[in-house]
């Protein structure tokens, strides 16, 4: 399962980039959910006007279900809701506090294709404590099945651990 989500998190990094948007980076609060409802109050069985009100201010990413397709940043009004796909809202965490892609990549003067590398680089983990949170959702004929929140530990997964100073 790790292997598949940092596979997916290197599709991400390559495809959006470092690339300016407008919405929020999400905070931590954001991927906790309760039992099978998220921090927002959206739980399966909930629709389109429901997801749109809770997450309209964050990049919403999608993917179809073959396996084929990879999550495409979309207009949160142009997913195709009706159809057999999945949306993400991720963000990376370093040292605990939120982080976009582009202050990532500002910050560090890395180009969108070295973000990856970056992020996974045995120095840069010891210094910096890295997570990438994510909220994923299944949509089947306009209706949300299931919900997931979880989080990948880069400094767990590339086996450096962060030396707080």
């Amino acid at each position: 399962m790790k292997k598949l989500l940092y596979i997916i998190v290197l599709s991400l990094l390559l495809l959006s980039g470092c690339e300016k948007k407008t919405a929020e980076t999400a905070p931590a609060s954001l991927f906790e959910m309760t039992g099978d409802t998220t921090a927002a109050g959206i739980k399966p069985g909930d629709g389109r006007e429901d997801f749109i009100k809770a997450y309209k201010d964050y990049t919403i990413q999608v993917a179809y279900s073959d396996l084929e397709s990879n999550y495409l940043v979309m207009s949160i009004n142009d997913i195709p809701y009706k159809d057999p796909i999945f949306t993400m809202i991720a963000n990376f965490f370093i040292n605990g506090e939120p982080v976009s892609e582009t202050e990532l990549c500002e910050k560090n003067s890395v180009t969108p294709s070295n973000l990856h590398s970056l992020l996974s680089s045995a120095s840069y983990l010891r210094e910096h404590e890295v997570i990438y949170r994510y909220l994923l959702f299944r949509w089947r004929d306009g209706v949300i099945t299931g919900i997931e929140s979880d989080e990948l530990n880069y400094n767990e997964t590339f086996e450096t651990p962060y030396a707080k100073a």
